[in-house]
């Protein structure tokens, strides 16, 4: 008579995957330990009073240049690049992204924007991308300055971001590591826990980038996607 027949716990799958080291994982044992480890969402945040009312009939990804204009936007140029993603770790292909941010002098093309430092007429300020097959997303962009929100209170550089999935939207922020306002912004330090998610990764740019640019990777994870 044959034994009954004993099934692996959970525990015991995921023991016995990390035993098998490189070696090839069965489907039913990746969706398994895919629905384990769930990353950490990338936090909602407030969309500020500063979306575009008018979007500049240029809104491609390039924010750096405006179409029908010679000039170069002012700043420290920057390349934005990272991919949407849901919490299982897959892309979401065709997610449309918004981007808007403040110029480098910390203001935005809006009327709403009372600060009186100058804007910038060769800055986009706005852009749309499509993310790949891969989920992926890119902007060249400059990095924003900060700006006053009050006598004795500034918003810490940052980028607006408005997110549509296939099932999920998110309107959130990014933000810069090491930047000494980060810790006194009150939107910031209100997420808490998920401080680290908002917060882009700064890199080096590449031999084929411009030279004094840099590389912001920041991934933005949905849950459904």
């Amino acid at each position: 008579m044959n034994p009954p027949r004993r099934f692996l716990s959970r525990r015991e799958i995921l023991e016995t995957a990390v035993a098998l080291g490189g070696l090839a994982i069965t489907h039913p044992m990746r969706s398994l330990l895919a629905q384990e480890v769930k990353r950490q969402l990338t936090p909602e945040q407030v969309m500020g009073p500063f979306y575009p009312i008018i979007r500049p009939l240029d809104h491609d990804a390039d924010l750096t240049i405006i179409k029908g204009k010679q000039g170069h936007a002012q700043g420290k140029v920057i390349h934005l690049t990272g991919r949407v993603l849901n919490s299982k770790g897959e892309p979401v292909r065709g997610a449309r992204i918004e981007l808007w941010q403040a110029n480098t002098h910390g203001r935005y093309d809006h009327p709403s924007d009372t600060n009186q430092v100058p804007l910038d007429p060769n800055f986009q300020g706005y852009g749309v991308q499509i993310t790949d097959a891969e989920g992926r997303y890119r902007f060249k962009t400059i990095k924003p300055g900060a700006y006053p929100t009050g006598p004795y209170t500034m918003r810490p550089p940052h980028i607006h971001f408005d997110i549509m999935g296939k099932n999920d939207r998110l309107v959130t922020q990014t933000y810069f590591p090491n930047e000494p306002l980060n810790e006194k912004d009150s939107i910031f330090m209100s997420l808490g826990s998920d401080k680290d998610a908002a917060v882009g990764k700064v890199l080096p740019p590449t031999k084929e980038l411009e030279p004094d640019s840099l590389v912001v990777a920041w991934d933005v994870i949905l849950d459904r996607g």
